[in-house]
């Protein structure tokens, strides 16, 4: 009997063992894969981490509301072009209704303002956005010229740069960086061209210091039809986008989800990608986003010339979406995306995809209803809230970000 036990023990327990890995879980995938390929990091994320349900959310009740924060032109706003936070927590705002850089305390309570239309000092033709930093406020007009003020909202001086300027950025070591958009010449024929934007680097004088790169620019159908060239936005059309926080500089095509980091003289240093991201259109879609180019509003009585109308029928029907329409990163380096949504589609509210500063595909957070959003800190989010009787309301909402273990 003992001799019996003592072969028998061992059959035991690999049976035992057997049914211990026969019920083991399957391993946890991978969140990212990382590589390096020609000195470039590439970074996959594979599945987020939050799985289903966000792990940071939004707050739809303001912290601050400008537009109701006090009362007079001062607290009105039309064409809000940027609302940001400053090092000391107040707050500005770019109206290009005014033509107004406008600066708050961090409650709300109207500090001053400068600007007006015009082309002197301080003025603005096209105001597109304010650049806060600790010791100065960069001012771009989409003209050309960019404005440093004071902290205080003096102006300074002026500088010029290219023509068709879409973007400014300050870059905290003394230099600014530019988007500049090329034109592309008229061709016959129902194509889609895509210029190129040019990224610059001035000093604070002005003076160009180097070329940082190319990045893709935006989409656009131009055609010649009886005669007569039109230019017009394609279904769902992709366009480049930049996005910096000091020295971290982000594009992206939008072709897929993708952005690529760039040093300050252009390398690409790391690649954030999601892989096979799903950005197929439906027939629907398609013929949704057509339809929706005609709703535009004419005058009492006017219809839709017959090239405008044959235009839009014949635009090609893209196969895939854009894979996002804007870039921010937040203080943390984490990168937001936000999804595309086409002119059929901006009835669905904000939503915005995560990346961690490491890559880590976190998840999707999303926006409140009519709010779109400018800036992201480490527990706000500011933006434009967009009311029932279309006022504007640029408000600072609560970030609620929930810690999660990896």
């Amino acid at each position: 009997m003992p001799r019996a036990r003592s072969v028998l023990q061992p059959v035991a327990v690999l049976l035992v063992s057997g049914l211990v890995s026969c019920n083991a879980p399957d391993p946890v995938p991978s969140l990212v894969v990382q590589r390096d390929s020609a000195g470039v990091r590439i970074i996959e994320a594979l599945r987020p981490l939050w799985g289903d349900s966000s792990l940071q959310s939004i707050d739809p009740d303001p912290l601050v509301d400008l537009t109701r924060s006090g009362s007079g032109p001062s607290h009105e706003f039309f064409r809000v072009r940027d609302v940001r936070q400053r090092p000391d927590g107040s707050l500005m705002v770019a109206d290009r209704g005014s033509q107004e850089v406008r600066l708050y305390s961090s409650s709300g309570e109207f500090l001053g303002s400068v600007g007006g239309t015009g082309d002197g000092p301080g003025e603005f033709r096209n105001l597109s956005k304010v650049e806060p930093s600790a010791d100065r406020i960069l001012a771009l007009d989409q003209r050309g010229r960019v404005t440093v003020f004071t902290p205080d909202l003096v102006p300074t001086h002026t500088f010029d740069v290219a023509d068709r300027v879409f973007d400014l950025h300050d870059l905290r070591d003394g230099t600014v960086l530019v988007e500049v958009r090329s034109l592309t010449e008229i061709e016959p024929g129902p194509q889609i061209i895509r210029g190129s934007s040019a990224l610059l680097r001035y000093d604070l004088s002005g003076a160009r210091i180097d070329s940082v790169g190319l990045i893709a620019g935006y989409e656009e159908v131009r055609r010649v039809i009886d005669d007569r060239p039109i230019l017009g936005p394609p279904l769902f059309g992709r366009e480049g986008h930049l996005a910096a926080n000091g020295d971290v500089i982000l594009v992206g095509s939008a072709d897929l989800m993708e952005v690529r980091e760039l040093s300050v003289i252009g390398d690409v240093v790391r690649i954030l990608r999601i892989p096979d991201y799903p950005l197929g259109v439906t027939d629907e879609e398609v013929s949704a986003e057509r339809e929706a180019q005609f709703d535009v509003e004419l005058p009492p009585g006017a219809t839709f010339p017959p090239p405008i109308r044959r235009f839009i029928e014949e635009l090609p029907a893209p196969a895939a979406r854009p894979a996002y329409a804007d870039i921010l990163v937040d203080p943390s380096g984490a990168v937001w995306l936000e999804l595309y949504r086409g002119r059929s589609e901006q009835g669905r509210p904000q939503a915005w995809l995560v990346l961690d500063a490491d890559g880590t595909w976190l998840g999707t957070v999303e926006a409140p209803d009519d709010f779109a959003v400018m800036d992201i800190t480490m527990d706000a989010v500011l933006g434009v809230w967009t009311d029932e009787l279309g006022v504007e309301h640029p408000q600072v909402l609560t970030l609620a970000r929930t810690p999660t273990a990896m």
